[in-house]
């Protein structure tokens, strides 16, 4: 046997094999570099097709649920409570219809909203008028309708719903001369918390959700983005509510929509109204 030959054979075989095993870890270590690269600069792609979010995002929620609620019915005890106001009843018998869904007053008096602090003398109308007023917040102005519309909370939470759900809001009517004339208002009770506390996905996650279902065009803007809870289909009397993020998105073109974003699945939904 020529150990001279096969002593060469040997170390070109270690060789040959030292090269592969160098081959295999670079590539790995390439795609590892590569998905980190991807976590990491997703500002990046943002920024690169000039899309805008805000500077102060909201902090991360390290204690996300879901939360039950029954939709209240107002008694006729309750709204005889209320002072300067009358409720709209269209045949309704009162000897039979005791309870209410959602109330339809009408202020006896129209109640003038000043050009400033219009948010902070909605804010006392509803203290002052409402059934569990400190319970809402202003929300917005529906000029079309000329109304506004102000909406319950938990735990200080904005529980987002559109117009047409209407199962935890106030809405103002107001008159030609910006005065609160009527309102509606619909109530959610008995909240409570469901499923184990988990953390939140980021606002910036929510985000990328948006942007990884082309929700986001290019020079597009997340003009407002806020942690709270929604339900996509909505029930007669028991809802169930998931935390959400809720984003307004202003397209190029200055068109507005709105989108919520499951904070515990990462699931996007596109709010129709």
């Amino acid at each position: 046997m020529d150990w001279s030959k096969t002593k060469t054979i040997f170390i070109l075989a270690f060789l040959i094999l030292d090269i592969y095993l160098a081959m295999e870890f670079f590539e790995l270590q390439d795609k590892s570099d590569y998905a980190i690269i991807q976590e990491a600069t997703i500002e990046e792609r943002l920024a690169a097709e000039g899309i805008e979010y805000p500077d102060d995002l909201p902090d991360d929620i390290n204690n996300s649920f879901y939360i039950t609620a029954k939709s209240k019915d107002f008694t006729i005890e309750e709204v005889a409570k209320l002072k300067d106001q009358t409720i709209e009843l269209p045949n309704v018998n009162f000897e039979e219809d005791q309870s209410f869904r959602t109330l339809n007053m009408i202020l006896d008096k129209p109640f003038p909203l000043p050009d400033v602090n219009t948010e902070s003398k909605i804010t006392q109308f509803l203290n002052d008028n409402i059934i569990s007023g400190e319970l809402y917040h202003y929300w917005y102005t529906d000029e079309e309708m000329n109304s506004i519309i102000c909406i319950q909370s938990y735990n200080s939470r904005t529980i987002f719903q559109s117009k047409d759900d209407h199962i935890g809001m106030v809405v103002l009517h107001l008159n030609e001369d910006n005065e609160i004339i009527s309102y509606e208002q619909s109530m959610l009770e008995q909240i409570k918390e469901v499923e184990e506390k988990e953390a939140a996905i980021t606002a910036l996650k929510a985000i990328e959700a948006l942007y990884n279902k082309n929700y986001l065009s290019s020079n597009s803007q997340v003009v407002k983005i806020e942690y709270g809870y929604y339900t996509h289909s909505p029930l007669s009397n028991q809802q169930i509510l998931a935390p959400t993020w809720h984003l307004t998105v202003e397209k190029e073109d200055e068109e507005s929509e709105d989108f919520y974003v499951n904070a515990l699945e990462g699931d996007v939904l596109q709010l129709t109204e």
